[in-house]
């Protein structure tokens, strides 16, 4: 289910927030939770969000299959391996 909300700023919405972690992560390979969430609120969005919205935008992301996690708890943009060994290296979980 998608949540919309008219009375929003389209800046203030949780896919303005999956997008801009996205491009960040895309940038920042290998980031942390902790470092990514301070990182989007103070070069990307500019002002404060809740940590629980900004996890909303986080899991909105990893269910489109768009970031990774990786066994160090580093954040990846998703792409496909080509290479079959390293197929285990991102994990879903």
């Amino acid at each position: 289910m998608l949540l919309l909300d008219r009375n929003n700023e389209p800046t203030s919405t949780v896919y303005y927030l999956a997008a801009s972690t996205y491009d960040y992560v895309g940038k920042h390979d290998g980031i942390d939770a902790s470092n990514l969430y301070q990182g989007v609120m103070l070069d990307v969005v500019g002002k404060n969000v809740s940590y629980d919205f900004f996890l909303m935008a986080l899991d909105f992301l990893y269910l489109l299959d768009c970031i990774a996690v990786d066994k160090k708890g580093g954040l990846h943009v998703h792409q496909v391996i080509a290479n079959p060994q390293h197929r285990n290296e991102y994990s879903h979980a």
